[in-house]
């Protein structure tokens, strides 16, 4: 029998476990994961429906910032869903592993912090294209470049820093998931999705690593999406422990 249709001793015994006090946070949590994953999954396919270079160059975003503020827009939203999804996440398994999702939970509410710094640096640029555009003299223009450059260079690396924290964070809270009510191959996919980004990371220095980055952001959008959808069903249901039946 599967997964889904036969729960194992770990997901009776996580669910046994639960705090019904808490699940509205369940449900809030469970609801940002679902729309974090489809955000990321639409913002990947959006870098390849727009064509928009990654990492971005100044000239593209000075000439047309509309594709990459509108990207970075949507992953910012993205990111913030994060908080209350890692809250959520921290509650419904802090009985399993306390330390572990507190540690992991801490690295998403950092990597968030840093990602939302990263994607503000381009969402400021708007202001600079506008100047860049308007203006006919070669020099403020050529500052224009440098200044744009070195935005860029600074989200490349808060957005990198992010990405490692964050992909830290989840290989942990995978493992605690794993022993949970949320189902051993789903806590197994956070895990995997998670070695596979911090391998990617690499790039930076073995570029040939970093299409590992794309695999393992695909597969953080699947299991949040997963996740979100179970995390969101433990919050509709009432604990055995408060007496009431679901």
């Amino acid at each position: 029998m599967t997964e889904s249709s036969s729960p194992s001793q770990n997901n009776i015994q996580g669910i046994l476990n639960l705090d019904s006090s808490w699940k509205g946070v369940y449900k809030a949590g469970g609801l940002s994961l679902f729309a974090g994953g489809a955000i990321l999954i639409m913002f990947l396919l959006s870098v390849f429906i727009w064509r928009v270079s990654l990492p971005l160059t100044p000239i593209d975003v000075l000439e047309n910032p509309v594709p990459p503020v509108t990207l970075y827009l949507l992953a910012a939203f993205g990111e913030l869903l994060l908080v209350p999804g890692a809250l959520g996440l921290y509650l419904s398994h802090k009985e399993i592993r306390k330390n572990r999702m507190l540690i992991a939970a801490a690295l998403w509410l950092i990597g968030a912090t840093m990602f939302l710094v990263s994607r503000g640096q381009i969402i400021s640029l708007i202001p600079s294209s506008s100047g860049y555009k308007a203006s006919n003299s070669e020099a403020v223009r050529a500052a224009y470049l440098v200044s744009t450059e070195m935005a860029i260079e600074a989200a490349n690396m808060y957005g990198n820093m992010a990405l490692m924290i964050f992909q830290a964070g989840s290989t942990i809270m995978g493992l605690v998931i794993s022993k949970g009510a949320l189902g051993k191959r789903a806590g197994y996919l956070v895990t995997v999705a998670g070695v596979l980004t911090l391998i990617g990371t690499m790039g930076v220095l073995l570029r040939p690593l970093a299409i590992f980055t794309l695999f393992g952001l695909l597969l953080t959008g699947v299991w949040q999406l997963l996740i979100g959808f179970r995390l969101y069903r433990l919050g509709a249901i009432q604990s055995p422990r408060s007496g009431v039946k679901p």
